[in-house]
């Protein structure tokens, strides 16, 4: 299953992250002018004649929040459709959606029990306010071939730190095997972990987040720079990256955090760059929008364009468009746009 490559994009037109239905033939799509960016997440068009759009919105890097119906309209072929006529409605997206967060913790130094206890601090501030809104997996690794899964946190919107959660026992107690780091051969791996729990949940959206925590570059060699590259290239998750120690300064590999890298001199100032790292990660949470509607269409392709407009409290608008077209062969009557939609199961590559 996919997890969404979110927010950050440069790219101006870029492909739906959908398998092709029978119904939907065009996937390349495109986010066109305005203030806003609206970018395609999955589209799918089925029988009778649902079409439902799942994208995110964003404005100069930030979510739009709190979007309602009226914020969005459809056009077929250059015609804006009637949203009431077409019962355009925006459908909560738990029911098509999986989220998890994978935090992948370097543990591959020795520490002293006032490091313990900064790392401790730090990490179950972060993961107390991840799973308010996902599944939180938490693996270690130091120098050893393979990652080290430590626990999984359930999604729990009340959650809150608790010191009597052994789970974090677990990792403060970890006993490296190996001291060098293997940080690139670990991202590569926590990468077909996050695929695999996403594919597992059996949902046909997956949003997955990584944030590595790490207090050396890599010193073991087992993966190039390249493949790791290439990989979160390919990869539809968001990365974060948390570099910790004065070497951060000295070595590039900001790249890692592709959607955010900050640096913390050491493990007893890193709980502020977490916890804006954790925020990042919130705040994204709110640019998901579910757009469902009956379209007339009976035959022939269709060229969809979905528009967004706000307003501020000065009455300035922000406009956003995305594009794509869709096969409404066999479409006719009976649909009901309050449907779950069948988005097809995607998964990673």
């Amino acid at each position: 299953m996919l997890g969404f490559r979110p927010y950050a994009g440069a790219m101006i037109c870029q492909r739906a992250l959908i398998l092709s239905l029978a119904v939907l033939t065009c996937l390349t799509g495109c986010a066109f002018g305005g203030n806003l960016r609206v970018e395609p997440v999955a589209v799918t068009a089925q029988k009778p004649s649902n079409v439902a759009l799942f994208v995110a919105v964003s404005e100069h890097g930030h979510s739009v929040l709190a979007l309602q119906p009226e914020s969005f309209s459809v056009l077929e072929n250059g015609v804006l459709l009637d949203s009431r006529q077409v019962g355009l409605t925006l459908l909560p997206t738990p029911s098509a959606v999986a989220r998890r967060a994978l935090l992948l913790v370097d543990m591959s130094r020795s520490l002293d029990d006032a490091q313990r206890a900064a790392l401790e601090s730090s990490l179950r501030a972060l993961i107390v306010k991840l799973r308010a809104r996902q599944i939180v997996s938490l693996y270690a690794f130091d120098g050893s071939e393979h990652v080290h899964y430590i626990c999984d946190y359930a999604k729990d919107a009340r959650a809150e730190p608790d010191e009597k959660d052994t789970s974090m026992q677990k990792l403060l107690s970890f006993s490296r095997s190996d001291a060098s780091s293997s940080l690139y051969s670990a991202v590569l791996e926590a990468t077909h972990k996050l695929d695999a729990s996403l594919s597992a949940d059996k949902l046909p959206i997956g949003l997955g987040t990584m944030i590595v925590i790490a207090q050396n570059p890599d010193l073991a060699g087992r993966a190039s720079e390249e493949a790791v590259r290439s990989a979160i290239d390919a990869a539809h998750h968001q990365y974060f990256l948390v570099m910790v120690g004065p070497w951060s300064t000295d070595k590039d590999i900001a790249w890692l955090g592709k959607n955010g890298a900050v640096r913390a001199g050491s493990l007893n100032t890193m709980l502020e760059p977490l916890q804006g790292v954790a925020d990042q990660i919130d705040e994204a949470s709110f640019r998901y929008y579910l757009v469902s509607y009956c379209s007339p269409a009976r035959a022939g392709t269709r060229q969809l364009e979905l528009r967004v407009t706000t307003s501020d409290e000065q009455g300035k608008k922000s406009e956003g468009s995305y594009r794509t077209d869709f096969d409404a062969t066999g479409f006719g009557p009976g649909c009901n746009a309050q449907s779950v939609p069948r988005f097809p199961t995607t998964k990673s590559p």
